[in-house]
């Protein structure tokens, strides 16, 4: 957002650096000079600098600075990318289909440019000893879509055996030009 900067009477200062109309340095004045510089060219005296040793003002249109200001906030917010986590759970028993049919919506996220988070939840039980088998899973998910993502968080399990196993992993789209 843009920060209202002190214009004209509103500067306390009593000397000022002074930077002209067309950006060469005009020096070390009073306000009340600088004051009277802005007012004969029509113009307004913006304290840009509050905090230097002397605070910088500059001779400026400050409605058209602004303007300006507000643009290249607004076109850096264009250009920024937001980047999402999409997630597709798996389970112990996962029949080759089923896989297929997962990894084709994982695929079209990454596609997107989307992080894709694979999990398989819940592991309860007696199939607490199956967790292995689990991270084999994932770990051929993995190798399934290593031709346009690539593993950003290993595998991991976490939980107690017994009661509930969580298995995760993130994949992210390859990077271009790199590997």
């Amino acid at each position: 957002m843009f920060k209202e900067l002190p214009i004209n009477n509103r500067i306390t200062a009593s000397e000022l650096r002074v930077i002209g109309a067309n950006g060469d340095m005009l020096g070390v004045m009073g306000t009340a000079q600088a004051l009277r510089l802005a007012d004969e060219a029509e113009l307004d005296l913006v304290l840009i600098s509050p905090m230097a040793k002397p605070p910088v003002a500059k001779i400026i249109d400050y409605g058209k600075y602004k303007f300006e200001l507000t643009r290249k906030e607004k076109d850096a917010r264009k250009v920024q990318k937001t980047i999402k986590v999409k997630e597709v759970q798996l389970s112990l028993g996962i029949q080759e289909n089923e896989v297929a049919f997962k990894m084709k919506h994982a695929r079209s996220f990454i596609e997107e440019g989307n992080k894709v988070k694979v999990c398989i939840n819940r592991i309860r039980g007696r199939n607490t000893q199956n967790a292995d088998k689990g991270v084999e899973v994932l770990k051929k998910f993995a190798v399934d879509m290593a031709d346009i993502a690539e593993v950003e968080q290993q595998v991991t399990k976490s939980g107690e055996a017994g009661r509930n196993i969580n298995i995760v992993m993130v994949l992210c789209p390859k990077k271009k030009g790199g590997k």
